[in-house]
C-alpha cells in the first residue's frame, strides 16, 4: 500500500512538470509582469468607399463657367468593422486648365462602422479659366492605411465672355445751333458693349472744367448691358462768362462690375461752333450665343467720307435751311411737332455744297431753326447776289421743314420755327413768291432741293394734328430758269428714314452726291431719286413719297442735260 501512494505522488508530480513546460496543453499559466512587458491588442480594420459624387453649378447647365460659383459633393461611407480615424482628402489639377479656384484638401476625423460623412469641396473659375475640360484628381489617406481608393472627376470649362464697354459715338446739341456761353449745349454720347459679354453695374460719369456747369446729374447707371446693347445719354451743361478758353474738356469715365472691361474718353467741345439737333434711336440685342456686333453711330453713311472736287464756281450760291425746332419757338406746338433730323440734313448738305458741288465756302449761307425774319433777310441777300452776277449768277437753294397751304387760300408756304399756323401770309413765306422771285434775277439757273411737303403732313404729325386736316395746296406757276426737285407730290407726306438719321427725300439726294461724286446729270439725279424714294419709303414708312420735278418754262429743253460739276 505504501508503495502505490509513493509511485501516485511521483507520476502527479512528473505530470505537472510536463503541463508547466507545455502552456499550449493549457487554459491556465501563471504570468509574471515586470515593466518591459507590452500588450499587443488585435483591433479590426475600418473599410471606406466614396459614393454619390455629384457636381453643381449656378447656372444649371453642368459646366464651370468664369465667375461660376460650383460644388462638388460625394460621401465616405465605413462599411468595415473598425473606427476610421483622420481621413485626408487631398486635391489636385491633372489638366492644363488655368483660372480654376478649389479646395486643395479636406479632412474627416472619425467615421464608425457602418458611418457616413459626406464632403463638399468648393470650385471656382476666375476672369482668367480658360476653355476645355478640367480633370481633378482626388486622393485619400487614412491613419490606419484603409483609405478609399483614388478617383479622378473630369468637367467641361467656358472662358470668361468679356464685356467691351465705350463710347462709339459723340455729338454736340444745342437749341441755337451754336455753342453759346450761358445758353443750354447737350453733348449727346453713344455708349455701347462691343464684347461678347454681359457688362454689370456700369456706371458712367462726365466731368467738366471750372466754370461749366452741368444741369442735372452728372452720373449715369445700368445694371447691366447684353453684347451690341447701346445706351444714349444725353448730357446737358451750362457755360458761364468767367470760362475763358474756346475748348470744353468733357471728360467721360466708364467702370463696370471688374473695373477692366470698359473705357471712356474725352470730347472736346468748341465754342461757336455748329452744332445739331437730332432724334436718335437705338436698340437693343441681347443674345447668348456668340453674336455680331455692329457698331452704333450717331451719323449716317452719307455724313462721312464726303467727296471732295477742286472745281469751284464763283458765281454759285448756297442757301440752306434746316427747321427742325418748332415746339420752342411756336406757341401751343409740343415736340411732336418738330421736323426729325431737319438740322443734320441741312449741315450735311452744306458740307457737300462746299465740298462736292463746286460751291466756295464763302457763298453758303445756312440757317438751322430759323426765324421767318432770318429767312426773309437772306433769301432777299441772295436775290440780290444774283442780280450783281449779271446773268452768271447760280442759286442752288435747300430747304428741310414744315410746309404748309393757307386754309383759305390753299398758297403753299414754308414755315420759319415761330411761324404760326393760323397767320401763315404774316409769319410764313409764300413758296411761289419765293421761286419766281430766285428766277426773276436774271440768274443763269436755280436748282430747288425741298425736302418738305405742303398737304400739312411732313414728317410729324404735329401740325397736322393743329390743322386738323390736310388740305391740296394750290399750284403756282413758275417762271425763270428754275428746276424745283420736290420730295413728294403735292398730297404725299415727307417721311424720315429714321435709320439713317435724315430725310428719306436727302438721305438719297446725299447718297446720290457721295457715290457719283458729284458728276451727274439732273435728269440722272431726277430717275434714281423717283426709284430709291418711292422703293424705300413703301419699305421703311409704309406709305407713297414719290418725289416730282417741277421746272420752269426757260429750262424745259435743258434741265435734264444740266451737270453741276463737268464731267
Amino acid at each position: 500500500m505504501r508503495l502505490l501512494i509513493i509511485a501516485f505522488i511521483v507520476f502527479s508530480t512528473h505530470f505537472l512538470s510536463l503541463a508547466q513546460g507545455s502552456v499550449g496543453y493549457s487554459e491556465y499559466k501563471n504570468i509574471e509582469f515586470n515593466s518591459s512587458t507590452q500588450i499587443v491588442e488585435k483591433t479590426l480594420p475600418p473599410l471606406l468607399e466614396v459614393s454619390n459624387i455629384k457636381f453643381s453649378d449656378q447656372n444649371l447647365n453642368d459646366r464651370l463657367d468664369a465667375i461660376e460659383n460650383c460644388l462638388i459633393t460625394f460621401n465616405v461611407k465605413n462599411i468595415g468593422k473598425g473606427l476610421a480615424k483622420n481621413i485626408k482628402i487631398n486635391v489636385s489639377n491633372a489638366s492644363s486648365i488655368t483660372g480654376v479656384e478649389f479646395d486643395k484638401s479636406k479632412q474627416i476625423n472619425l467615421i464608425p462602422s457602418g458611418g457616413e460623412d459626406s464632403v463638399q469641396i468648393k470650385l471656382k473659375g476666375n476672369l482668367e479659366l480658360s476653355s476645355g475640360n478640367l480633370k481633378l484628381s482626388f486622393t485619400f489617406s487614412e491613419a490606419s492605411g484603409f483609405a478609399p481608393d483614388a478617383f479622378d472627376f473630369g468637367i467641361e470649362t467656358k472662358e470668361f465672355s468679356k464685356p467691351e464697354i465705350k463710347v462709339i459715338d459723340e455729338r454736340i446739341v444745342s437749341a441755337t445751333g451754336k455753342v453759346q456761353r450761358k445758353k443750354p449745349v447737350t453733348l449727346t454720347v453713344l455708349i455701347q458693349n462691343i464684347g461678347q459679354g454681359k457688362g454689370e453695374n456700369v456706371k458712367v460719369n462726365f466731368g467738366l472744367p471750372e466754370n461749366v456747369f452741368p444741369t442735372s446729374g452728372t452720373t449715369y447707371e445700368y445694371i447691366s448691358m447684353t453684347p451690341n446693347e447701346q445706351k444714349q445719354i444725353d448730357f446737358e451743361f451750362l457755360i458761364n462768362d468767367n470760362y475763358i478758353k474756346s475748348i470744353i474738356p468733357v471728360t467721360i469715365k466708364i467702370d463696370e462690375k471688374f473695373g477692366k472691361f470698359a473705357s471712356g474718353k474725352t470730347c472736346n467741345v468748341t465754342i461757336d461752333a455748329v452744332t445739331e439737333k437730332e432724334v436718335i434711336s437705338v436698340t437693343s440685342k441681347a443674345i447668348d450665343e456668340k453674336i455680331d456686333v455692329t457698331l452704333g453711330s450717331l451719323t449716317s453713311d452719307v455724313d462721312k467720307d464726303i467727296p471732295v472736287n477742286t472745281y469751284k464756281n464763283p458765281n454759285r450760291y448756297a442757301l440752306i435751311i434746316g427747321n427742325e425746332d418748332y415746339s420752342s419757338r411756336a406757341a401751343g406746338l409740343n415736340s411732336e411737332s418738330n421736323v426729325a433730323f431737319a438740322v443734320a440734313d441741312a449741315q450735311v448738305f452744306a458740307d457737300y455744297a462746299k465740298k462736292t458741288l463746286g460751291v466756295p465756302d464763302e457763298n453758303v449761307e445756312l440757317l438751322t431753326n430759323a426765324t421767318g425774319g432770318e429767312m426773309n433777310n437772306q433769301i432777299e441777300r441772295f436775290k440780290k447776289l444774283l442780280n450783281l452776277a449779271g446773268g452768271k449768277g447760280e442759286l442752288i437753294f435747300y430747304y428741310a421743314g414744315h410746309g404748309l397751304p393757307e386754309e383759305s387760300t390753299n398758297i403753299p408756304y414754308i414755315v420759319p420755327v415761330d411761324g404760326s399756323n393760323g397767320n401763315l401770309s404774316k409769319t410764313g413765306v409764300n413758296l411761289y413768291e419765293m421761286y419766281n422771285g430766285f428766277a426773276t434775277t436774271n440768274a443763269a439757273q436755280v436748282i430747288v432741293f425741298m425736302d418738305a411737303c405742303f398737304s400739312g403732313g411732313a414728317r410729324d404729325a404735329g401740325l397736322v394734328a393743329a390743322r386738323g386736316v390736310k388740305i391740296k395746296p394750290k399750284k403756282g406757276e413758275l417762271k425763270g430758269n428754275i428746276v424745283v426737285f420736290a420730295a413728294t407730290s403735292s398730297e404725299q407726306s415727307a417721311m424720315p428714314y429714321t435709320e439713317k438719321r435724315h430725310g428719306l427725300f436727302t438721305y438719297y439726294l446725299l447718297k446720290k452726291f457721295k457715290d457719283s461724286k458729284g458728276k451727274f446729270t439732273l435728269d440722272e439725279l431726277e430717275g434714281y431719286l423717283s426709284t430709291n424714294v418711292a422703293r424705300q419709303s413703301l419699305l421703311v414708312n409704309q406709305k407713297d413719297q414719290q418725289p416730282e420735278v417741277l421746272v420752269g418754262p426757260q429750262m424745259l429743253s435743258i434741265w435734264k442735260s444740266i451737270k453741276l460739276i463737268n464731267y
